[in-house]
């Protein structure tokens, strides 16, 4: 789910994967490892004459390809048979083992432009983004300074893609009817896909069945990406899918229900930003954050928690400006000021 680093497990036991599964006849679903919550990415795997076809493929670590490469042993495949692997979108979670199963096989890889275009912003290190964001939200100077100490100068390489894939673009899967469906928000070319005959949504982290998603970062995912998600969220209302396919948790049933779910999370938090700026009068989101969420408030999270909670802030706020209800005062290097406009 994540663009930048997952969040830590908490020490003890890990729990065990869930098993290989078929999902229709010719298609599977397997689990593999991420090094920290959430747990795993479900890899779907497309059996046709030709070789299987992925969507998505993991975190590019030995541990996954190792469960990827058993997973396909399972079902009477290898990696080096793949021909082709659909990314929703370029997170490492689902887009970085896509080199080395370029390599093994001679697949090609496809990718949304936005998120192909993106991948340079991706690349630089986890910690050095989290510094531009928590700058952006106004915080503390003793948290920017240890965010910036613990910046990891290594940059991360991420392959290319081989296939630019855009909205309404049929990929080529022998013997089955998929359609990219583009909905950005969670990042800007984040794409879904549509199985028309066995009427599958393949969701990767647009729509999951109990978590809502980080927003992606105002700027890098445009002026507004609270605003593409709520209306890629209306674009999939038109599909009536017999199951959803999430590339988190689990498979599930009933979209417009969850649809309608993410919808009312997404207005109530809008509605408590404002509110909290109405109490607050000028603040930042550091401040509005603490406000919203007392009990999980900025000063108590770390690492990726606190990037995420501050890059879904600046989101609701970018939304709410957007729509004329909250006006920001730009500061830079100290972060924006925000207020609650009648």
């Amino acid at each position: 789910m994540s663009a930048t680093a997952p969040t830590p497990r908490p020490d003890g036991p890990r729990r065990p994967l869930p098993p290989v599964e078929q999902v229709r006849p010719g298609l599977w679903s397997v689990p593999v490892p991420l090094p920290a919550i959430p747990r795993y990415v479900l890899v779907y795997v497309f059996e046709t004459d030709a070789g299987p076809y992925l969507v998505d493929t993991g975190w590019d670590t030995d541990e996954a390809f190792d469960a990827l490469t058993a997973g396909l042993a399972g079902i009477g495949t290898s990696v080096d048979d793949v021909r082709g692997v659909l990314v929703t979108h370029a997170h490492f979670d689902h887009y970085g083992l896509a080199g080395r199963i370029r390599e093994r096989s001679g697949a090609w890889v496809s990718l949304h432009p936005l998120d192909a275009a993106a991948l340079d912003h991706y690349e630089r290190a986890p910690h050095e983004r989290r510094v531009v964001v928590l700058q952006a939200a106004g915080a503390p100077d003793d948290v920017v300074e240890a965010a910036a100490r613990d910046i990891v100068r290594a940059a991360v390489r991420m392959p290319r893609p081989d296939v630019l894939m855009e909205d309404g673009d049929k990929p080529h899967v022998p013997g089955w009817d998929l359609t990219a469906v583009w909905t950005p928000g969670h990042s800007p070319g984040h794409l879904c896909f549509w199985e028309d005959r066995e009427r599958l949504l393949l969701t990767g982290d647009h729509v999951l069945p109990a978590t809502v998603v980080v927003m992606g970062e105002v700027g890098d995912a445009g002026p507004d990406p609270l605003a593409d998600y709520l209306d890629a969220l209306d674009r999939l209302a038109r599909y009536q899918p017999d199951e959803v396919l999430p590339a988190h948790e689990h498979r599930f049933h009933g979209l417009h229900h969850r649809l309608d779910a993410l919808r009312g999370h997404h207005t109530d938090r809008l509605t408590a930003v404002r509110a909290a700026l109405r109490e607050l009068g000028p603040a930042t989101a550091w401040d509005v954050a603490a406000a919203v969420t007392p009990r999980r408030p900025p000063a108590r999270l770390r690492g990726f928690a606190l990037h995420a909670a501050l890059v879904d802030m600046l989101a609701y706020l970018a939304a709410l400006e957007a729509r004329g209800l909250v006006a920001g005062e730009r500061r830079p290097g100290r972060g924006s000021r925000w207020r609650a406009v009648d």
